[in-house]
């Protein structure tokens, strides 16, 4: 019996409850769950700093084959467009573009010539020793810059007027760009390879200009040939020297019918003369023609045949004062001799 018991006793104790066991294991058990943790996180965070790295690899890929695209669209060719062929019908565009330079000439760059005229004939009145010659010579400089200037103008209407003609013949003209361009070019060069005697002793405007320097110096004196003003280069020849020597040059201000300074003066468009306005209209009468009262001139004029002269008559009057202001320094001259 006792032994009996004693084998129960054993089996008893060989059979623990469950729970005791995992009570006894307990903290052994939390150790291993713990380790395995700390494992898993180890291995976790080498996947997300891999899965980091290719994202970073993949969006630097991206950005990469976004910039090859940009590029790609940058470097794509664009296709080249020639200048199409022109013909008669596109004739008449180009004669309103020649015009417009023509306009600009003559609208807006030849204004300046009046107002240059004018300042130099003032400081040649005012400005006197050697500060007035160095002022002129730089304002015949800027003269001499504005008349090189219409010679520019005069190129592209010039340029664009050969390009009409063709075209007006019937010539078809591709590279129409280019030939204008061409045109302008060699006119510039061809002007640019002249003397200044070349270029300025036949020019209108600076003949004026020379003439309203000349005679506030030279009063009741006519000026020389403009060719004598302007000293010589290389490549003036004689020849070209007679050509445009024609004698000298006076302005007269007075009307060949009062004899005195022109007021509002109006000149003929037939033989260039001018006279005060008032003066004229009572010669000719209401109808009908008349000679010139010009001494020498035959040519026979009409009311209409005359037209308004607004810078001639800001001259007869500068003209005028410049007298009355000598004929006051005369007197005063007598009275101090006297």
């Amino acid at each position: 019996m006792p032994v009996a018991s004693s084998s129960r006793s054993k089996k008893r104790h060989a059979r623990a409850p469950s729970s005791d066991i995992e009570e006894d294991s307990g903290p052994s058990q939390h150790k291993q769950n713990t380790q395995e943790d700390v494992e898993m996180d180890e291995e976790e965070e080498p996947r997300k700093a891999k899965k980091s790295k290719k994202d970073k690899q993949r969006a630097a890929k991206d950005d990469s084959d976004a910039e090859g695209e940009e590029e790609v669209e940058e470097d794509l060719p664009v296709p080249e467009i020639n200048d199409q062929p022109l013909d008669k019908n596109q004739a008449m565009k180009i004669r309103q573009m020649a015009s417009d330079w023509g306009y600009t000439r003559d609208k807006v760059h030849n204004a300046s010539y009046g107002f240059l005229r004018e300042v130099a004939a003032s400081v040649a009145e005012f400005t006197e020793g050697e500060k007035g010659e160095k002022a002129l010579k730089q304002i015949d400089a800027l003269m001499r810059e504005l008349l090189d200037t219409e010679q520019h103008l005069n190129a592209h209407e010039q340029a664009l007027d050969e390009i009409h003609q063709r075209l007006m013949r019937g010539d078809k003209i591709a590279g129409v760009a280019e030939a204008y361009e061409k045109g302008v070019q060699e006119k510039v060069r061809t002007y640019k390879a002249k003397t200044s005697r070349q270029k300025y002793a036949k020019s209108d405007n600076y003949t004026k200009f020379k003439q309203a320097v000349y005679e506030v110096h030279n009063p009741d004196t006519a000026m020389p040939p403009l060719v004598d003003l302007i000293p010589r280069e290389e490549g003036d020849d004689s020849d070209d020297e007679d050509d445009v020597q024609i004698g000298g040059i006076t302005q007269d201000y007075k009307c060949p019918l009062t004899l005195t300074h022109l007021i509002d003066p109006l000149t003929s468009k037939l033989c260039g003369h001018s006279y005060s306005a008032a003066a004229i209209r009572e010669y000719l009468g209401k109808g009908g023609r008349k000679e010139c009262p010009a001494t020498g001139c035959k040519k026979m004029l009409a009311l209409s045949d005359l037209e308004a002269d607004p810078a001639l008559a800001k001259r007869a009057k500068e003209a005028a004062r410049r007298e009355r202001a000598r004929e006051s320094d005369e007197d005063d001259d007598a009275e101090v001799i006297e």
